[in-house]
Order: C-alpha cells, then sequence, then structure tokens
C-alpha cells in the first residue's frame, strides 16, 4: 500500500546513473511494474519520470495515471474522449449513446483525442439524454479501441512534446455493452474532475522529471528540496476531492511556485549544465505547462468566491 511520504520521496536516492527511459513503450512498461509494486498511480508516475529524458515523457506517463486515478482498474494504456467540433463543454458533446435492447448503441465524433493511436481502452463521453432543467446529461463508456466501428485518424503532431500522438475519433454505430457503461454522472463524477485530477498527476510527473535531471547533473540540494516541497503538496491534494474549492486554492499555489521555479535562475544553471539535446527538447516542451491554464485560472476565481 502506498502513502504519502517516504514511498514517493524515494526518488530523491535513485540511482542517479541508471539508464534513461527513451521510449513510450519502455515508459509504459516501467510505470506497470511500479504499479505492480504497489505504488499509486500518482507515485508510479513521479518515479517513472525521474528517469526520463525529456518532458513529454514525464507527461506520457502522468496523464495515464491520472486516468488510472479517477477510473480504478482501466486498462493500460487509455484515452479519454471528450472534445468535439465545437468544444468539451457539456453542450458540446453531440456523440450519443442510445440504447439497443440490452445494448447501447455509441455515435459520433472526438476531434483531438490524446494517445489515440496507441490506447487500448478508450473512454468516451457521449450524451444520453437531457436532465430536467434541459442541460445535457452525459455518460461515460470504456470500449476497447479495437471494437468494430471505431475509426481512428492520426493528426499531426503538436510543436512541443510531438512524441505524444493524438488522433480523430469516429464512432460509428459501435456497439456497447451494459457493463461497458461506468457508474454515475458523466460530467460531474468524470469530465469535470479529470481536469484537476490530470493537472496533479501531470505536474506531479514533471516535478519527477527535473528532480531525476536535478540528481543527474548535481544540483544544488535547494532546489531540489524545493522540487520535493511541491511533490509531497501534490500528493496530499490527490487524495482530496477534485471538486473541493480549497483544492483548486491550494492547486493553484503549486503553480504559482512552480511557473517561479521555471524561471528561476537555479533550473536555467541546471539546464545550462543538460545535454544539449535535452536543453533543446525542454525549451521546445515548455509550453505544455501553460495548457489549459485559463481553464485553470477560472477554477482558482470560483474558489475563492465560493471561500469568500
Amino acid at each position: 500500500m502506498d502513502v504519502t511520504g517516504l514511498p514517493l520521496l524515494d526518488v530523491l536516492k535513485g540511482d542517479a546513473s541508471a539508464e534513461r527511459k527513451r521510449s513510450l513503450a519502455e515508459v509504459w512498461e516501467a510505470y506497470g511494474r511500479e504499479r505492480s509494486s504497489g505504488a499509486s498511480p500518482f507515485t508510479a508516475a513521479v518515479a517513472v519520470a525521474s528517469r526520463v529524458d525529456r518532458l513529454g515523457f514525464a507527461f506520457a506517463v502522468g496523464y495515464p495515471a491520472a486516468l488510472e486515478h479517477m477510473v480504478a482498474g482501466v486498462r493500460l494504456p487509455c484515452a479519454l474522449c471528450v472534445t468535439e467540433a465545437t468544444g468539451n463543454s457539456p453542450r458540446a458533446i453531440e456523440t450519443t449513446l442510445e440504447r439497443k435492447g440490452d445494448r447501447y448503441e455509441l455515435r459520433g465524433t472526438k476531434t483531438f483525442v490524446t494517445f489515440g493511436t496507441l490506447a487500448e481502452t478508450l473512454l468516451i463521453v457521449a450524451r444520453v439524454g437531457e436532465k430536467p432543467d434541459g442541460r445535457p446529461d452525459l455518460a461515460v463508456v470504456q470500449i476497447p479501441a479495437s471494437r468494430q466501428g471505431v475509426v481512428l485518424q492520426k493528426l499531426p503532431e503538436t510543436p512541443f512534446v510531438p512524441e505524444v500522438p493524438h488522433t480523430s475519433v469516429r464512432l460509428e454505430a459501435v456497439e456497447v455493452l451494459e457493463s461497458e457503461r461506468l457508474s454515475g454522472d458523466g460530467y460531474l463524477d468524470y469530465v469535470k474532475p479529470f481536469r484537476t485530477i490530470e493537472d496533479i498527476h501531470v505536474v506531479g510527473a514533471t516535478l519527477g522529471y527535473l528532480v531525476g535531471l536535478a540528481r543527474r547533473a548535481q544540483a544544488p540540494t535547494t532546489l531540489i528540496a524545493e522540487l520535493s516541497a511541491d511533490l509531497v503538496a501534490l500528493d496530499r491534494l490527490r487524495d482530496a476531492s477534485p471538486l473541493d474549492p480549497r483544492v483548486h486554492i491550494a492547486l493553484h499555489g503549486v503553480y504559482q511556485r512552480v511557473t517561479r521555479l521555471v524561471a528561476g535562475e537555479d533550473l536555467a544553471r541546471l539546464l545550462d549544465s543538460a545535454p544539449g539535446d535535452e536543453r533543446d527538447r525542454w525549451e521546445r516542451d515548455q509550453p505544455l505547462l501553460q495548457v489549459a491554464s485559463k481553464a485553470r485560472a477560472a477554477r482558482f476565481e470560483r474558489a475563492k468566491k465560493v471561500l469568500g
């Protein structure tokens, strides 16, 4: 059983000279081993990220860890399919899940799916009707990516973290079993909380990567101490309700610290001592840390109002 504290901070005493993971296959294999040893998804992601050579691979382990935290037992690699032509808000979801006897039929298109081409499992958000107040009633189903009627189309590489593939997904009368529909409200129990869960796990993996880089470069202990403090803070937040406004306040504080650290002189000196190709990848991939920053800021502002 993983607990907050020493198991997470074992990343500080790992073998800094160990060969780093240089492919997605190696990253996911290492993550599976960490999970098999009893580590939580968060701790497993941090441990593996400390042994990679680029931010893209840290994201590649933080993202599935977030999905596994949200949906226990999900088969990895997995992709969450939400975004459609007009966005990812509940009203933007036009993909439908319609009952057909003792099963369902899934129809629609998802326009941007992270890890789509590599996923064995798809978590798909679909509309099942309307709630009494007129808002969309959403559900999430978990199906194999190889299911008949699922058509994946690879999208062009993104300018940063190009190692992470994206696809569109077309769903052509896909059969879904009753047991493949996840319990609960598709928006309140999955889409909305995942935004916070993903932030916690991806930032945690990013910090894990930086700890590994700092240890390899024999960086000052003060820098490693700052990274470790933020890791412990995120580890505490992962078990709190992702819809709790207090979590959004605390997470905002962690993001502020990480932003200052990334822009600071200590990290600049650390990157100067890194191999040239790794330093170049970091410069290329930094925009990843700003993805969804407006949404995070909005959650923080709402949390401030709720808490007064």
